[in-house]
């Protein structure tokens, strides 16, 4: 009878360590997701919007990446509603998994973080509003667009470390106040993205024109320094602003690493991996009088980075307490066949958590071209191509309007027809 009562608990822990393995297994699987991207850096646009059509298609861990990869793949084929609707749910979904499963948490001390909901790393939160700026802008939504740039400042307030270097989103954070004549906040933030430019040329035209609205003399004063001698000899005001976003490249992707213990210890992480070598940054060519134009880049490789690394000591720990654990239950096991077994499974179920959100670009660049009264022609050059956008008209006595484009390795994608432009 006790033989039999063995021989049964040793069944069922082969069933239950089954079971475990084929869960981290499946867990490594995003079969569609990876269509998705495959068509989209081969331009196939369409494609890669049907591969993901069903949310149902992806398991329920990996829905944010989903949301993520979705948001930018449509943002890119020039559907700004619907890449508005899935990245809203991509922040609603973020909210939610701030509330730690224990379950999920339990679970993955003796399996992966395969088995865990994808939360996405910092950076990765923040530019999920950053695609819903953009999206707001074409649509000539500014006063969506500055309430998504407000939730952005909670990302880089909570994380700053990680995400201080994204450059691109601060300027446009600061764009959304300015468009809606919001001056103050505006000042505020091109400040902020002086402090931490390595040099603040980019925004001194800015932070000059809105100081003077302030009255801010000695920071006026100070500011000008930086601004080109074409600048400073420049008379009149410009009669509106060209705000045009650049993506280019492919963003790194996580790759794995194991460092094994003998005789069965394994330890697993995984770091980023650059998928381009440098990128040289977009131009544009010779302007009319109404002034040069601002460039202002993120390398988005490095924020994933910075906020993989701000992650280390949790990850450490979280790997450290796993071993443990894994240990603890084979240790306590009697049986040396079974022992031996468990190792095993312990061992293959390691798998590093490699997930992340891949349709981002290697580069992120606002470039902020003035534009004069009458027909403007703005020619640019992105790695190597030279793109030419339409005519732009600017009627007299208008205001200062603000039209948009986004650009991706060349590809101009244009705001809806009949969507409004924003305008002071």
């Amino acid at each position: 009878m006790m033989e039999s009562s063995q021989v049964f608990c040793k069944f069922k822990w082969v069933c239950l360590l089954v079971c475990m393995l084929s869960s981290v297994i499946s867990g490594c699987a995003s079969g569609k997701l990876n269509q998705a991207r495959d068509a989209f850096y081969s331009g196939q646009l369409d494609q890669a919007v049907e591969a993901l059509s069903d949310r149902e298609d992806v398991p329920t861990r990996d829905q944010l990446l989903y949301d993520m990869e979705k948001g930018a793949i449509l943002h890119h084929a020039g559907d700004y509603q619907g890449s508005i609707d899935i990245l809203l749910n991509a922040t609603a979904l973020i909210q939610e998994q701030d509330v730690i499963s224990a379950g999920q948490q339990t679970a993955s001390l003796v399996t992966s973080e395969w088995i865990t909901d994808y939360k996405g790393e910092y950076a990765e939160r923040l530019l999920v509003h950053t695609y819903l700026m953009m999206d707001f802008l074409m649509l000539g939504d500014a006063e969506s667009a500055l309430v998504e740039a407000k939730q952005a400042l909670e990302v880089y307030d909570t994380f700053p470390e990680a995400c201080s270097a994204d450059y691109f989103t601060r300027a446009l954070i600061a764009h959304c106040y300015e468009g809606l004549n919001e001056i103050n906040g505006a000042y505020i933030e091109y400040k902020k993205l002086a402090e931490l430019l390595p040099d603040p040329s980019p925004v001194a035209r800015k932070l000059c024109d809105l100081g003077r609205h302030l009255g801010f003399d000695d920071e006026v004063e100070h500011f000008r320094q930086f601004l080109p001698e074409a600048e400073l000899k420049r008379k009149g005001s410009q009669a509106g602003e060209l705000i045009i976003f650049v993506s280019q490249g492919e963003s790194p992707v996580k790759i794995p690493h194991n460092i094994v213990v003998p005789p069965s210890i394994r330890f697993s992480f995984s770091t980023y991996k650059d998928r381009n070598g440098y990128l040289p940054p977009p131009s544009v060519g010779p302007l009319s009088g109404a002034g040069s134009s601002d460039i202002i880049s993120t390398d988005v490789g490095e924020i994933l980075k910075a906020s993989l690394k701000e992650r280390l000591v949790q990850v450490i720990a979280k790997e450290t307490a796993r071993v443990v654990a894994k240990e603890a239950i084979a240790h306590n096991i009697n049986d040396d066949n079974l022992e031996l077994l468990v190792r095993i499974v312990f061992f293959l179920m390691e798998v590093p958590d490699t997930r992340c959100w891949e349709t981002l670009p290697a580069y992120l660049t606002m470039i902020r071209v003035p534009l004069s009264e009458g027909s403007n022609r703005i020619h640019l050059n992105i790695m190597g191509q030279n793109v030419t956008l339409p005519q732009i008209d600017v009627i007299p006595g208008k205001g200062s309007f603000y039209h948009y484009y986004s650009i991706r390795n060349g590809n101009v994608l244009y705001p809806l027809l009949g969507a409004p432009q924003s305008g002071e």
